[in-house]
């Protein structure tokens, strides 16, 4: 039974791999898959995330407030980080590095969410091998959309380049690596609940002063973009759904 939590781990690696190639592959529906990324990193952060902290909050005597606190500010510190990676931009002529700055950022914020689902997964499957299968497979959805955003954080919707396959793979490794240290050791409850919180807030910010913004810019009709927005967020919920079976 040794293998079996290895072989859970290496489905959300697969699937974070296949989200990040199908970003690559289909380019030039650009404005649809960062809509899409939008209603995912929404759904992540709303029904995943902050969640997740609040629930971790209890034994770490955080209440909810504190949570949603620690999302808000850093949600307000990131949009300051961004908008003045905006004004240096104007400066500096160079828009694109600046856009890039940040995203990989984001990556590195979704390697750290990677590596948090390989350890629900080895912690589930220490619990019970049937809540480890079903939490495999929800991780499995939800990382299929962590792969596109790393994808389309990394690359600023330029073609992809050695780094952002780097990121795309660290991004994949990172539930195994998570699965793996479950077996030596875990986040505190009151680091994750942290951690967990700044995650959110950045995803917020990256989907409402980003994504939303450059998708409605990009698409038209805009139908299309709302409607990639709910595929997106109803994805997570989806994914959720699998998860608490």
């Amino acid at each position: 039974m040794v293998g079996m939590p290895i072989l859970l781990l290496i489905i959300p690696v697969l699937s974070t791999l296949a989200g990040g190639l199908l970003a690559i592959r289909f380019r030039r529906s650009l404005a649809l898959l960062i809509a899409l990324g939008a209603g995912l990193l929404l759904g992540a952060a709303f029904l995943d995330l902050l969640p997740e902290a609040i629930t971790l909050g209890v034994p770490a005597r955080l209440t909810a407030g504190n949570a949603l606190a620690i999302a808000l500010v850093a949600f307000l510190v990131f949009l300051t980080l961004g908008n003045g990676l905006d004004v240096l931009a104007v400066r500096w002529e160079s828009n694109a590095s600046a856009r890039k700055t940040v995203g990989r950022i984001g990556g590195g914020m979704l390697i750290f969410h990677s590596l948090r689902d390989g350890m629900a997964i080895g912690l589930a499957y220490a619990a019970s091998h049937p809540a480890g299968y079903a939490v495999a497979v929800g991780i499995a959805a939800h990382d299929l959309g962590d792969g596109m955003n790393t994808v389309l954080l990394t690359t600023g919707g330029e073609r992809a380049g050695k780094a952002d396959y780097g990121f795309l793979a660290a991004d994949a490794l990172a539930p195994l690596v998570g699965g793996l240290l479950t077996v030596w050791w875990s986040f505190s409850a009151r680091s994750s609940v942290i951690l967990l919180a700044v995650a959110a807030g950045f995803f917020i910010e990256l989907a409402t002063s980003d994504f939303l913004p450059e998708a409605r810019r990009r698409e038209n009709p805009r139908m299309k973009m709302l409607v990639a927005v709910f595929v997106g967020a109803a994805a997570i919920w989806a994914a959720n759904l699998l998860i608490g079976v």
